[in-house]
C-alpha cells in the first residue's frame, strides 16, 4: 500500500555535486534536469549548489533548453560575510530557494547563529535559510537562536568517516531538541537508503535511513522518549514499520513533514528506488 504522496514531496535534495557522489556541474545539471521529467520529480527538492561552483552551474545551463530557471539550495561557506555577499548576486536560469550555512565558533555557536540570522535578514524574504548546528556545547542555545529568528535548522547525520556518524541516542536527542523548540530542519550526510544499515565493519560508515528519521521524529512529535525515538533509529522489523508509515493520516503527515522538510543526498536514484521496492511509493507502468 502506498504511503501518502504528500510524506514525499520534494523530500530529496539532490546534492549530487558533494561527496561521495562529486559529480561535476555539467553532471548534476544534466542528471537533475532529467529527473524534472521524470515521474519521480515530485519526490526531489533543489539543486544542492556550493556557492563557489554557482558560476559553473550557470555555464552548464547555457547548453541546455530550459523552460524556467533551475531551483538551487546554496551552501554557503563564508558564514555571515557569505550570505552577503549572495544578496543581489544573480546567476542566469538559476533561481535561489534555499541557503544553507553552516554554524564554525565552537565557542559560541549562539553568538554565531544570531551573526548568521541577522546577515540573513538581507536575503530575500522567499529564500529558505538552514542553519547547520554542530553538536557541541551551546548548540541548544543556538536552537533557540534560530527558531526565534524564524529559520530552520539542519544537523548531519553521517559523512566520510566512520566517527562522523551520529549514535542513535545522540541523533535522537537532536531531533528531541529540535522538535521541542519547533524548529524546522533538514538533514544531510549518509543517508542513501530507507533503513539504517548494519554495524558490521569498523571501516565503513554506519549510515542511518530517512524512513528511521521520519518514523522517529513522528514519535518525537507524539510525545515519545527519546530512548523510543533512539530504538527506531536503529534497526527492527522494517516490514512493520513500513505498515506504520503508510497507515499515517493526511494530519500526521502534515505534522511530521512540517518539522522534516528535506534530506540531501548525492545519489537520489537510491532513496527513490527503495521507495519503489518497498511500495511505499508506485512506479506508473
Amino acid at each position: 500500500m502506498p504511503a501518502p504522496a504528500a510524506l514525499f514531496a520534494e523530500l530529496i535534495d539532490d546534492a549530487a555535486m558533494f561527496p561521495p557522489g562529486n559529480a561535476t556541474a555539467a553532471e548534476a545539471v544534466t542528471a537533475h534536469q532529467r529527473y524534472r521529467e521524470s515521474w519521480f520529480a515530485p519526490l526531489i527538492g533543489p539543486l544542492v549548489v556550493s556557492d563557489s561552483k554557482l558560476a559553473q552551474v550557470g555555464r552548464a545551463l547555457q547548453s541546455t533548453d530550459r523552460p524556467e530557471p533551475l531551483a538551487v539550495s546554496v551552501i554557503n561557506s563564508g558564514g555571515a560575510g557569505g550570505l552577503l555577499s549572495l544578496v543581489g548576486r544573480e546567476i542566469p536560469d538559476v533561481r535561489f530557494v534555499a541557503v544553507e550555512s553552516a554554524l564554525r565558533d565552537l565557542d559560541d555557536l549562539a553568538g554565531n547563529a544570531a551573526r548568521v540570522v541577522a546577515a540573513a535578514d538581507q536575503l530575500d524574504e522567499s529564500v529558505r535559510v538552514f542553519i547547520e548546528m554542530p553538536y557541541a556545547p551551546g548548540w541548544e542555545r543556538a536552537v533557540t537562536e534560530v527558531e526565534a529568528a524564524g529559520r530552520y535548522g539542519k544537523i548531519r547525520t553521517g559523512g566520510l568517516e566512520p566517527a562522523e556518524t551520529p549514535s542513535a541516542d545522540q541523533l535522537a536527542r537532536q531531533l528531541s531538541v529540535l522538535i521541542e523548540a519547533d524548529l524546522a530542519f533538514k538533514v544531510t550526510a549518509g543517508l542513501h537508503h530507507a533503513w539504517a544499515s548494519a554495524d558490521t565493519d569498523p571501516a565503513r560508515p554506519r549510515q542511518h535511513g530517512f524512513l528511521n528519521l521520519l518514523l522517529a521524529t513522528e514519535t518525537l512529535i507524539e510525545g515519545a522518549s527519546e530512548a523510543d525515538a533512539a530504538q527506531l533509529l536503529g534497526q527492527g522489523d522494517n516490514q512493520a514499520r513500513a505498515e506504520l508509515i503508510t497507515g499515517w493520516t493526511d494530519a500526521e503527515v502534515a505534522r511530521v513533514r512540517r518539522r522534516f522538510r528535506s534530506f540531501g543526498c548525492c545519489g537520489v536514484l537510491d532513496p527513490v528506488a527503495d521507495l519503489v521496492s518497498l511500495g511505499l511509493v508506485v512506479e506508473p507502468t
